[in-house]
């Protein structure tokens, strides 16, 4: 081998070892790029799964005139005092006892 065709061969390499580092340096921008994207869509799914499980409850809830309900009971605000099934009856029936007479000192 002559210096001449060393010195082409040498050219040569490096002329090939700079076109792989192009083409690796290329695949890897576009793989991460590629990556950047896939991550955030699925972040941005699970972001979404997410907001809809917390609000789903809120969106599709009960309605107002349930919750008023639930809150006043049957009758609204304005029955709110009215005697309900359960309440305690009171004791009508019962009477108490009298208390005894205090004796005076006499």
């Amino acid at each position: 081998m002559t210096p001449a065709e060393a010195i082409e061969a040498d050219e040569l390499t490096e002329a090939e070892i700079r076109y792989r580092r192009q083409v690796a340096r290329g695949m890897y921008d576009r793989g991460r790029a590629a990556g950047w994207r896939e991550g955030y869509a699925a972040a941005e799914a699970a972001d979404a799964a997410e907001w809809a499980r917390v609000t789903r409850p809120v969106v599709h809830g009960i309605s107002h005139a349930e919750l008023g309900e639930r809150r006043w009971g049957p009758g609204g605000r304005a029955r709110f005092g009215d005697p309900r099934p359960g309440d305690f009856p009171g004791r009508a029936g019962v009477r108490e006892p009298e208390a005894e007479p205090e004796l005076e000192a006499g």
